[in-house]
């Protein structure tokens, strides 16, 4: 049978492939990867750093990264009764959609090439007019998964588009750390996407794997999840690019899990303590939905589509500056109506 609703909240989060240990010892410089550079800064007298994918501003040219996108394709065997043929959620034909996205594809209005090009532009306005970052899609091949019985729960949205709600995370995981071991290339990101499907802890999240048994090298991923005409299945509007948007960014922004500042606060939350990374997305999820969400159009097949993305925080707010050197002196991307202040520099204990 179909059930009628989704039985949790996923949220987004953060797959660290270190124990705590490891972490400690960790050096990102010293990895074979992507393209990646650091700066320091203070905030009151104490130093952290971060680390970005591309090359400094001062390089003054475009840093092209080969991103591979792998639709999954999730056989659900068991989804009405047993003997059904096998429900499918198929990510395939949703690639174009995501290729001709503001996440790789020049916006309408003109003020975007790439999401995230655009927001490391914000963050550093004085930097060279060719200073870019440019992610290069690669459509994959599909991967194909098929879930043991009992693994996905399904809705049926008024739309007759059906949700997935991926109750054992499981085999859909160990799917993609296989592929991500076969392709063995450090010098691409990766990023795997579920369609109208979405497993039970994460709408998505980023992380890396080593990409050798030297561990000399990382192959950097995304896991994301796109949905459409879903609405009342998962409560709130579908959301379509806006999950690969928030991965996106802080890939870019984090892509070894080593950009950290002073621990900062939920500022939809009360200021609750959230952690210390420079997760740029992560500051702004938690607002109401007319501030999580921005809209650009893009081409679609020739035509215009809206599509939806997730505003961020910029740089200068994990920073704690005042005033914000970003672009109009914002502390959020690409609309600064979330964040209109820094980071405070204490956050409320949780407990």
């Amino acid at each position: 049978m179909l059930a009628t609703a989704a039985c949790a909240e996923p949220r987004f989060t953060v797959v660290d492939p270190l124990t705590p240990s490891e972490r400690a010892t960790f050096d990102a410089r010293s990895v074979e990867t992507v393209p990646t550079w650091g700066q320091e800064f203070q905030v009151r007298g104490k130093t952290y750093s971060y680390r970005f994918v591309g090359q400094a501003p001062s390089s003054a040219v475009t840093t092209s990264i080969p991103t591979v996108i792998v639709p999954i394709r999730l056989i659900v065997p068991d989804a009405v009764h047993p003997g059904a043929p096998p429900t499918v959620f198929d990510a395939t034909p949703i690639v174009p959609h995501i290729v001709s996205s503001p996440l790789f594809s020049p916006t309408l209005s003109g003020n975007m090439i790439q999401l995230h090009d655009a927001m490391l532009r914000a963050e550093f306005p004085t930097a060279p007019s060719d200073w870019h970052t440019i992610l290069t899609p690669q459509p994959g091949p599909t991967l194909d998964i098929t879930v043991p019985p009992g693994s996905v729960e399904i809705t049926r949205a008024k739309s007759g588009k059906l949700y997935g709600f991926i109750v054992d995370s499981g085999p859909v995981n160990r799917a993609i750390s296989a592929a991500l071991h076969a392709a063995h290339d450090p010098q691409q990101i990766m990023i795997f996407v579920t369609y109208n499907s979405v497993e039970s802890f994460a709408f998505g999240f980023h992380s890396w794997v080593w990409g050798d048994r030297k561990h000399e090298s990382a192959i950097i991923y995304m896991y994301t999840s796109w949905m459409e005409d879903i609405d009342d299945a998962i409560g709130f509007p579908s959301p379509d690019a806006a999950t690969l948007s928030h991965e996106i960014v802080e890939t870019v922004h984090d892509p070894l899990l080593t950009s950290v500042t002073r621990e900062w606060g939920n500022h939809f939350r009360d200021n609750k303590c959230f952690q210390s990374l420079i997760e740029v997305a992560d500051a702004v999820e938690d607002a109401p939905l007319r501030l999580v969400y921005a809209k650009e159009l893009a081409l679609l097949d020739g035509r215009p589509f809206l599509y939806t993305l997730q505003n961020a925080a910029l740089l200068p707010w994990f920073e704690r500056e005042s005033p914000s050197s970003a672009a109009d002196g914002a502390y959020s991307f690409p609309s600064p109506r979330p964040l209109r202040k820094p980071a405070p520099m204490r956050c409320v204990p949780k407990n």
